[in-house]
């Protein structure tokens, strides 16, 4: 997706943008200058307002270049039955609010490479509602073309907190330049009911790019994890030992 470089009504060019994201039914911008000071989103969908939130961010990221806090964001859900054609946004008084607490995410909790030669390990390990959980994937590659390997044993770790067997296959997981910041951009296909799925979720690479890596595809994931059955969160897991 190309990057929209100009400025100028540039905040009129997003709201068209984010209108067209599933579930949108309308948006405002209030921004200061080149600064998104607010960012109000009406839906008439169940979704939960963090999904669609990181849906605007995503989409802001990747076409305008603009990374926003998810706190400007603010989701109110209307009626479906009593909502007009073209909905007026300004203000919204029941914005839900966007964080969640601890126990609804799972978390990053580690990262680490073990390179044997040309082979490389990735271990990644997740925490949700007080449980960890690790995640590996082995291949042939460099230390900087790992990557990839990081979002397959992101998504093996995660694996492990759902009941449903994911049929997620990573199709790449690459670094791009955004302005002056770099970006991980992390894309997964689903497969469901005999039809691909692209999933896709980004990063802005802070100090650890591997944790960057998780991260992007944890934001991947999120989109679905929210519909598959998760599991009774149990302290240990047991499996069979080699002879």
């Amino acid at each position: 997706m190309a990057v929209e470089a100009t400025r100028g009504s540039w905040t009129s060019r997003a709201e068209s943008a984010i209108r067209s994201l599933r579930d949108v039914e309308g948006v405002s911008i209030q921004a200061d200058g080149e600064d998104i000071r607010e960012l109000h989103i009406l839906t008439t969908s169940t979704r939960p307002a963090k999904q669609i939130v990181r849906d605007v961010q995503t989409l802001l990221l990747t076409k305008f270049n603009r990374s926003i806090d998810h706190r400007v964001v603010s989701v109110a859900y209307a009626d479906p039955h009593g909502a007009s054609a073209a909905p007026e946004l300004a203000p919204a008084p029941a914005a839900v609010p966007v964080a969640a607490t601890e126990d609804e995410r799972v978390r990053f909790t580690s990262v680490n490479l073990y390179v044997t030669g040309s082979r490389i390990q990735a271990q990644v390990e997740l925490k949700w509602k007080g449980v960890t959980r690790v995640g590996s994937a082995a291949g042939f590659g460099t230390r900087d073309g790992a990557s990839r390997l990081v979002a397959e044993a992101t998504v093996a770790a995660l694996q492990e907190y759902v009941e449903d067997e994911l049929a997620l296959s990573v199709e790449d997981a690459t670094v791009v330049k955004t302005g002056r910041h770099d970006v991980v951009v992390v894309s997964l296909a689903l497969l469901s009911h005999r039809q691909s799925k692209a999933l896709t979720g980004c990063c802005t690479v802070e100090q650890d790019a591997h944790q960057a890596v998780v991260l992007a595809t944890l934001m991947a994931l999120n989109r679905v994890v929210g519909g598959l059955r998760t599991k009774e969160p149990t302290e240990y897991v047991l499996r069979p030992t080699s002879a």
